[in-house]
């Protein structure tokens, strides 16, 4: 004869023994499941990378100011480019444009992640010390096609954290069309980001011809020039297309060890 189901009302004194025993069985699977949930999400979280800006704390710096396709300060000795823009959402172009190629004096707040590097200028404060001799030459690398997510080079470096993303977007679109270098951030084939500044195929700076693109998975044909360390895309922006899946990545023969 079959065994009757067990069952059990609320106001009863005690469950069934089957009920109890499936019950403190449950229990005790969450008891070991939940911590150990926790703890794989705790250390599968990517920590935030080392970035800062020095906000208020102003310096002086000295180097050579060039203005295309975005203004950025050349340091004796130091193979990146600081990247230059104004205080808020806005870039420097206007103001840096008279010293084009000049040895200069400025202050400023250091912006920083990784091997990128920025200065927020007091747009006043640029005063020419002495011209300077012909700008370093930059080294073509060809045409290439990169894949990756373009943001506002300034939120990105440090100002915000992690400064990109879809949450990231609004930010990122009013950056760019003050004048704030956009960069595409792309990832090797090892994973590893790196930023390209983005610039137009004449030359020029990037500004509303790319806001549609921003904050999306984009694929960008272009030329690739090397500023020192500082990677420069020159590309069309008609030739721009956002691509279905949100992973970045090199897409460069890497047999030429173009970037590394």
């Amino acid at each position: 004869m079959d065994r009757a189901p067990e069952f059990y009302i609320g106001y009863a004194p005690a469950p069934p023994p089957g009920i109890r025993r499936r019950v403190r069985t449950t229990l005790a699977l969450l008891a070991t499941l939940v911590p150990g949930i926790a703890v794989l999400l705790v250390v599968g979280q990517r920590p935030f990378p080392a970035a800062g800006f020095e906000f208020l704390q102003f310096r002086s710096f000295e180097g050579v100011l060039t203005a295309r396709p975005y203004p950025a300060l050349h340091f004796s000795g130091d193979s990146m480019p600081w990247l230059l823009v104004g205080p808020g959402k806005m870039g420097i172009a206007a103001g840096a444009a008279p010293f084009d190629g000049m040895r200069v004096r400025l202050t400023g707040e250091r912006i920083y992640r990784g091997s990128d590097r920025m200065l927020q200028v007091r747009p006043a404060s640029i005063a020419a010390i002495a011209p300077a001799g012909p700008p370093p030459p930059l080294q073509d690398l060809g045409d290439v096609t990169l894949r990756g997510e373009i943001v506002d080079s300034k939120c990105y470096f440090g100002v915000m954290n992690p400064g990109s993303g879809k949450v990231h977007r609004d930010c990122a679109v009013r950056c760019i069309s003050g004048g704030v270098p956009p960069a595409l951030l792309v990832r090797d084939r090892r994973g590893a980001a790196r930023t390209v500044l983005l610039a137009s195929a004449t030359g020029g700076p990037l500004r509303e011809q790319i806001l549609e693109f921003v904050a999306e998975p984009v694929e960008v044909p272009g030329r690739l020039w090397r500023d020192g360390e500082r990677l420069i895309l020159y590309a069309d922006p008609r030739r721009m297309a956002r691509v279905a899946y949100a992973s970045d990545f090199f897409r460069i023969l890497m047999s030429r060890r173009l970037i590394f």
